[in-house]
């Protein structure tokens, strides 16, 4: 017995060379899970995570400045004094001027 062969036409071939082309390129670049979706999203995350570690050490810092502020009243009086401007009674507040630029002084 002889098997039949049959010829495929032409058309079919490239059906199926461009159904796997559009199989992989939906695998790689197009599809909700896909290569370049995942790797935009590794690196958003990676962003994500530095500002959140940044937050972390602010809200940190922001902490250790408060339990100063509420135990220690040096600290309170001398954030009072430089961020507030206030002074004691009968004290002196100097108020020093920036010099002006060359640039301005022209004008």
């Amino acid at each position: 017995m002889k098997r039949d062969k049959r010829v495929q036409p032409a058309y079919v071939k490239w059906i199926y060379i461009a159904a796997l082309v559009f199989v992989l390129s939906w695998v790689t670049l197009w599809g909700p899970n896909s290569f370049l979706r995942t790797g935009l999203q590794r690196h958003s995350l990676k962003k994500l995570e530095s500002s959140v570690t940044a937050l972390k050490a602010q809200n940190d810092s922001l902490r250790r400045e408060n339990e100063l502020l509420k135990t220690n009243l040096e600290t309170a009086e001398k954030t009072a004094r430089e961020r507030f401007g206030l002074t004691k009674p009968g004290e002196k507040v100097f108020r020093f001027v920036p010099a002006a630029s060359p640039k301005e002084e022209g004008k």
